[in-house]
């Protein structure tokens, strides 16, 4: 991704909370297929996202650009200073939708302080981590590779439970991580608004924007709107990282704390044995 094509991305995470329904749909589709703004027309970009010709250009005057030319201008005079851009239409195969995801995941991780991320994780006296329906595996993983890191890691909701009471014994020396993707619950934003107070990551896809005020930290996981079904590679590429860092920030204690995890799975004899 190009210089101005980062501009241009932080101008609508910057806009994003401000923007109309319309809008942020062609805000997700332009975030997730950043070259596009330069490879496709007005009206083309308004077909893709299903939205009218008059909603594409608002969105461009939104963010403070004239109009999307002045948007493509800018591009290609980043072009003739040398750095690589796309200027036609390539295959979005799944693989490469995937790449290209997941690439906009760690350079979004290259313009935080992401040590300052992992030293929370690592240190926080008690993680929560929250997921509800397609977000509830990734939060499930999230936590069972950090409980091989280190101990006092939940999860929420718990079967035939509410959280009401969970969340009352927060303070805040403790983390809250929410995994928010795709069609969340509708008492997701109640849930948000009652976690303001403390320190939250959000890990979201791109329409979970609209948070970003409202917790501590919001990391975006693009996800396609091309193919039937969703991939979660961003997402879980997103937690692999974090794991790992968290593991090689607590080094000898993560290590220890590891090894007592493999010591007691052999000790109850839960896992097959190796051949």
């Amino acid at each position: 991704m190009t210089k101005s094509a980062c501009a241009f991305n932080q101008r609508i995470v910057e806009h994003y909370p401000q923007l109309s329904a319309k809008a942020r749909v062609v805000a997700d589709y332009l975030q997730h297929h950043p070259d596009k703004v330069l490879i496709q027309s007005t009206a083309e970009i308004a077909s893709a996202c299903q939205v009218s010709k008059a909603s594409v250009s608002r969105f461009f005057r939104q963010l403070g650009y004239q109009d999307h030319q002045q948007v493509c201008d800018e591009l290609r005079q980043e072009r003739e200073w040398g750095q690589p851009l796309l200027t036609s239409e390539a295959s979005d195969t799944s693989e490469h939708s995937d790449l290209a995801a997941i690439s906009q995941v760690f350079k979004q991780l290259e313009q935080i302080d992401c040590d300052a991320l992992v030293k929370q994780i690592s240190q926080a006296k008690r993680i929560t981590i929250i997921g509800y329906r397609n977000s509830y595996p990734l939060a499930l993983h999230f936590r069972q590779q950090l409980m091989q890191c280190r101990k006092q890691v939940y999860l929420l909701p718990v079967p035939g439970q509410s959280i009401g009471e969970e969340l009352a014994q927060l303070g805040d020396k403790d983390l809250v991580i929410v995994i928010g993707i795709r069609r969340r619950p509708k008492l997701f934003t109640a849930l948000i608004e009652q976690l303001q107070n403390l320190n939250c990551l959000l890990i979201t896809d791109q329409s979970g924007q609209c948070y970003r005020t409202q917790v501590s930290q919001l990391l975006v996981c693009p996800m396609s709107n091309h193919s039937a079904l969703d991939s979660y590679a961003a997402p879980m590429s997103l937690l692999a990282h974090l794991s790992n860092k968290v593991y090689d920030y607590l080094a000898h204690s993560a290590q220890t704390h590891s090894n007592q995890v493999s010591n007691n799975y052999q000790l109850l004899d839960e896992l097959e044995a190796h051949h």
